[in-house]
């Protein structure tokens, strides 16, 4: 069980240096969702402070069918997935042009599941990844593929007609998430679960471990700890980590009601729990030995984290509530530094970049406030592009942002 609150607290000195180890001037380009969970972004970045339909925008691209996933980048192109046809009965992965926006090529496949088009369901909610050969995409009918970079099919699985189809009310959403010995999917709904890892090249089952049935949204988080790369999966009530080398569940800590939706942040020798409870989001110390259940560090009395996760930046952390709050929180204790209320809620997660935190509302308005002591807006930005906004991409010199049925470039001035 865990600890209660502010039990066994990481000193100021030794969480401040976590969280500085967490900000990193990150491996271009950004190939999978919130590039491994950190938002946070080191020197050499840009993003643009203001933009509108007249300035700052290099490109805006509508796209076949409808997703809610983020857009990922590999070498000159961005992949987007979507869904088409009233009952999803089409699966769309398509790569853009990152210089100019024009499509290449749209790969379609048939889907495994048929699920009635809803907006209470997902639609293409999880973001593909990308490797320098291919691109995996998942999809909330079962269907998991390999796509190679010219739009070829590599290979392909139906997890649905394997091992049964999908529950849930509201659909699958966790993302596509790389690790070394391939790409993980976790299915967590109400019939019995599982993590399962397939081998990049071939699509084989590398490992496939059984989780008891519970919904969970949340993508799992990968980390090196002492040598060994662990998954962290947030499922609602426990957090567990597992061994990506085999399956292996190393352990598991409980406590965290409405952890589901948000994933991990890991941070160097921890992590930040995000959960849509108030008093429920948390960060944990691991243990001595890789095994070893983690320790609780501080909750959050006030703060929750809802769609969008928790960032992570300096010595901060930010996340924005179901009512859309948005909450700063000193990284060394969780105590609160400012909340305030946004115009709406957040479904893309926030980004840091120097002394701007951006949140992305989901209905296209992205506020920019300053990473100091005191709550300041710096910008409120929003394009006429219809329909929510989703999800984003950093990239060279901008940012993507990810719309229902279009896809927008960003150029920093």
């Amino acid at each position: 069980m865990c600890e209660s609150s502010r039990s066994r607290p990481w000193g100021r000195r030794a969480f401040l240096c976590t969280l500085a180890g967490s900000t990193l001037a990150h491996a271009k380009p950004w190939a999978q969702f919130l590039n491994n969970g950190h938002g946070s972004l080191g020197p050499g970045q840009a993003l643009p402070l203001e933009w509108s339909d007249a300035s700052s925008v290099a490109w805006s691209a509508p796209i076949p069918g409808y997703g809610q996933s983020s857009p990922v980048v590999a070498g000159e192109k961005a992949f987007v997935t979507g869904v088409e046809g009233p009952n999803k009965e089409a699966l769309l992965l398509t790569a853009l042009d990152l210089a100019s926006g024009e499509p290449v090529w749209t790969c379609r496949r048939d889907s495994s599941q048929r699920i009635r088009d809803s907006n209470m369901v997902s639609k293409a909610a999880p973001t593909p990844a990308a490797s320098a050969d291919a691109v995996f995409a998942f999809y909330e009918t079962g269907n998991l593929l390999a796509v190679d970079h010219d739009g070829e099919v590599l290979w392909e699985r139906r997890l649905t007609d394997e091992f049964g189809e999908f529950g849930g009310r509201h659909g699958i959403g966790s993302s596509l998430r790389l690790c070394h010995e391939g790409v993980l999917a976790l299915v967590a709904h109400d019939r019995p679960s599982y993590l399962i890892c397939l081998d990049p090249a071939t699509g084989r089952t590398v490992w496939r471990a059984a989780r008891p049935e519970g919904v969970s949204w949340s993508t799992p988080s990968v980390i090196m700890h002492l040598g060994r790369e662990i998954a962290l999966v947030s499922s609602g009530k426990t957090v567990e980590a597992y061994d990506t080398a085999d399956g292996t569940s190393l352990w598991t800590i409980e406590g965290f009601d409405g952890a589901f939706i948000a994933s991990p942040v890991p941070v160097a020798g921890g992590a930040v729990i995000g959960s849509s409870s108030k008093g429920r989001t948390a960060a944990i110390r691991f243990g001595a030995t890789v095994e070893e259940v983690p320790a609780l560090a501080w909750r959050a009395e006030q703060a929750s984290s809802y769609f969008s996760s928790p960032l992570v930046h300096r010595d901060r952390v930010y996340m924005v509530s179901k009512a859309g709050v948005a909450f700063c929180l000193r990284g060394d204790s969780g105590d609160q530094v400012w909340y305030s209320r946004l115009e709406g809620q957040c479904w893309a997660s926030a980004i840091g970049l120097g002394d701007r935190i951006y949140f992305f509302g989901v209905d296209g308005t992205t506020t920019v406030v300053s990473g100091g002591d005191e709550f300041a807006t710096l910008a409120k930005n929003s394009l006429s592009v219809r329909g929510r906004l989703y999800g984003t991409a950093v990239i060279d010199g901008g940012i993507l942002l990810r719309y229902g049925r279009d896809l927008v470039r960003l150029a920093a001035s």
